[in-house]
């Protein structure tokens, strides 16, 4: 029987992804700070479930979801940082190390105005927030002890499922009528389906020729005019009233979020996956969004 161990399993990608390996006939060894198989300040439980293991995957970190105050920037960095430099650690401490280690990141690391799609290849100097804590993470992975374990930053984009990620939210806005386009409406949405999230993830750990930075996201990047409207058409709604920025501000305010994880945009798309011949399930948005309506159906 494979071995994957999961750090982060207990949040919306994590979940879906034990339920596929365990689905698949793996065994599930889970990283965490609760009830899990290694919690993160008992290094030699950690090497235990790390040692022979095919596979560990990395998605463990504070939620984006909060004010980007000083603090919670503080320690959107270093969830990341450190869990990463844990695993990093144990890694190297292992007389088997795992196969592969796939570690999170996001596509923010990217710049925002782009004439086209950002790929892998793309320059990493992205600005924000968020395009900072995706380069410190990447560092960690990078500045962790060299061994045959080999590497994967998963850059991953907005993430859509009918159980999380961001779908639930926009579709809450769709039916109360506020549908419409957010800010200016021109910042670019990336996006991936949770189900080829789940099967890229499977599929970069069957793929030994994969390394480095990979891109988690669909084919079809559209701007938040376009997202909101394709949204709206598959939910046969017929109008969305737009929300200005100052407005945007404002209600994140009100609601303990930040502006930047709807204002700032990303047009990313992958090429390395596809490269090695990767195909997404859900390549278009019409295609995602129906997908995720039957589910709920």
């Amino acid at each position: 029987m494979k071995t994957i161990v999961i750090a982060g399993a207990s949040g919306f990608v994590g979940k879906n992804l034990t339920r596929y390996f365990i689905d698949a006939g793996w065994n599930v060894l889970t990283v965490g700070r609760g009830k899990a198989d290694a919690t993160w300040n008992d290094q030699p439980s950690l090497i235990r479930a790390l040692e022979g293991a095919d596979a560990v995957v990395n998605l463990a970190g504070k939620s984006v979801n909060c004010r980007f105050t000083s603090s919670n920037v503080a320690e959107l960095i270093r969830s990341r940082v450190e869990t990463t430099r844990a695993i990093g650690d144990a890694i190297a401490l292992c007389k088997m190390p795992p196969q592969v280690w796939i570690n999170a990141s996001g596509a923010s690391i990217y710049r925002e105005n782009v004439n086209r799609a950002n790929t892998e290849d793309s320059p990493i100097d992205g600005e924000g927030t968020m395009a900072e804590v995706a380069r410190q993470w990447e560092q960690a992975l990078l500045k962790a002890p060299k061994v045959s374990t080999r590497r994967v930053a998963l850059r991953i984009t907005l993430v859509l499922g009918a159980d999380g990620g961001v779908f639930p939210i926009y579709k809450r806005l769709v039916g109360l009528g506020q549908g419409g386009a957010q800010g200016s409406g021109n910042q670019w949405m990336s996006w991936i389906h949770i189900t080829d999230l789940v099967r890229l993830i499977a599929f970069i750990i069957q793929k030994e020729s994969i390394e480095g930075p990979v891109n988690a996201a669909a084919p079809e990047a559209l701007t938040n005019t376009a997202f909101m409207a394709a949204m709206r058409e598959s939910m046969k709604f017929p109008f969305g009233i737009p929300a200005p920025a100052p407005l945007i501000r404002i209600g994140t305010a009100l609601i303990g979020t930040d502006s930047e994880l709807i204002l700032r945009g990303m047009q990313v798309i992958s090429s390395k996956a596809p490269g090695h011949g990767f195909d997404f399930q859900y390549p278009t948005l019409s295609k995602a969004f129906l997908s995720l309506l039957q589910q709920e159906a």
